[in-house]
């Protein structure tokens, strides 16, 4: 079988020529021998056209009815092709058989899956959905062919599907219930398709709630009290008591003081998770007047740390957002970098607007650094690195955790990157939707 499959696979078109010489040949000495050389000659041009178009033919209408007869077996030349489309009907047949027997064991998975799953096409038409997205979503079998946002009407579900700088995942009330709470995400799913699922989080967005209630509550009531013993301890630092320790009331004094910090982030942070933005809280940013007013702040942190602090930009830039939170993001991030980069560490501060019309704001020292597996963690609440150093500059662990949130407000991430003993650089990084135009009332001016 192998030594007839090279006979045909060495088949060529160098075949064909010799025939045609021979046959050619033997009709110039038939018509020579007859005396009739032109004659001849006609006659075999007109039997080999006559046989190549019958060939064609034949080869044509076996394409054509190749599931009624599989085999042809009249001209060496047409067993070639034939065994290479034989080849290839086969090996695609299996493919497809492959890939339904994959896709039905999806859809058994799916089927079994408590979380919804509606699979569309590259348009966002529904193409298959689960039994779960039929309780969940109240789908029906006449909605496969409908675009999915015509069956979920929700306005933050239509931003994520029609955004081109789409979220992971989106969360938003239930169509059917106000008290549901559903997550989707979104993911590629084999060619020219997606794969939504979604999760009702009602349960734990609701425990989320409460822990976030409690913290708040109880730092509310921390509050006063530690205010009350703050200030008596002021009050006895400042007396002529000869009977008491300084040393002893110092650290009260001391820790009061980063109790009241930390009551205030907390407070701060359950503020940031749990409220959004007020429209009118908006306004154009100078990023340049932005960058002075952080210098102001920490000039005296600076100076004790001999931080030899860099802007190396002197642009006016605008972005649009709530000059509050951005102050309180920035202020954290040029502190952090004081505080823990080292004493006599240079730290550089840039912005600027990247090749993706980004805004980037970046913050860069060349410190101590941060170990790898510390990175990841760094925007986690009360995670320290150094716990006694972070305690003795006077760090809460909340500060990374405020920057995250508030840069999720305005739909910008956090990026960092550090390595030991080369330094650390922390980016704000907006979207170009933030990029604004300098205003009467812009907050830079605050």
């Amino acid at each position: 079988m192998k030594e007839q499959n090279n006979k045909i696979n060495n088949y060529s078109i160098v075949d064909d020529l010799a025939n045609l010489v021979i046959y050619l040949a033997i009709a110039i000495i038939i018509g020579y021998l007859v005396n009739e050389l032109t004659f001849s000659i006609l006659i075999f041009l007109s039997i080999y056209i006559v046989y190549i178009l019958y060939s064609q033919y034949i080869f044509e209408r076996w394409i054509f009815n190749y599931q009624k007869n599989k085999s042809i077996n009249y001209h060496q030349k047409h067993q070639y092709l034939v065994s290479n489309l034989n080849q290839s009907f086969e090996d695609l047949t299996e493919t497809k058989l492959k890939f339904k027997i994959l896709e039905k064991r999806f859809k058994e998975l799916s089927a079994s899956m408590p979380d919804a799953v509606v699979v569309v096409d590259n348009n966002f038409v529904t193409d298959w959905f689960n039994d779960a997205a039929i309780k969940m979503l109240s789908l029906k079998g006449i909605d496969i062919g409908r675009p999915i946002l015509h069956l979920i009407r929700n306005p933050s579900f239509t931003k994520f599907i029609n955004s081109s700088e789409r979220p992971s995942n989106v969360t938003f009330t239930s169509p059917l219930k106000y008290d549901v709470t559903i997550q989707s995400f979104l993911v590629p799913y084999g060619e020219n398709r997606y794969l939504l699922t979604f999760r009702d989080v009602s349960e734990s967005d609701h425990l989320d709630k409460m822990r976030r209630d409690f913290v708040a509550n109880v730092s509310h009531e921390l509050k006063t009290p530690l205010t009350v013993i703050f200030g008596y301890l002021e009050t006895i630092s400042l007396s002529d008591q000869k009977n008491i320790d300084q040393g002893i009331l110092d650290q009260m004094l001391k820790q009061a003081k980063r109790m009241d910090v930390m009551i205030s982030d907390l407070l701060k942070l359950t503020k940031l998770q749990t409220t959004n933005i007020p429209e009118k809280n908006f306004s154009p940013i100078n990023l340049k007047n932005l960058v002075n007013e952080l210098l102001i702040a920490c000039k005296h942190k600076s100076k004790i740390n001999k931080n030899d602090i860099k802007v190396l930009t002197n642009d006016d830039l605008y972005i649009q957002g709530s000059y509050e939170e951005i102050y309180s993001a920035f202020l954290n991030l040029l502190l952090n970098a004081i505080m823990y980069s080292g004493s006599g560490v240079t730290i550089e501060i840039s912005y600027f607007v990247s090749n993706e019309k980004e805004v980037i704001f970046s913050i860069k020292d060349y410190g101590v650094g941060i170990p790898s597996d510390s990175v990841d963690r760094l925007t986690e609440r009360f995670y320290r690195v150094d716990k006694g150093r972070s305690r003795e500059q006077g760090g809460t662990g909340l500060g990374l955790s405020i920057v995250k949130h508030i840069m999720n407000r305005h739909e910008g991430t956090l990026k960092i990157k550090s390595s030991i003993s080369e330094g650390s650089q922390f980016s704000c990084v907006f979207p170009k939707s933030s990029l604004a135009m300098k205003s009467a009332k812009s907050s830079s001016n605050i």
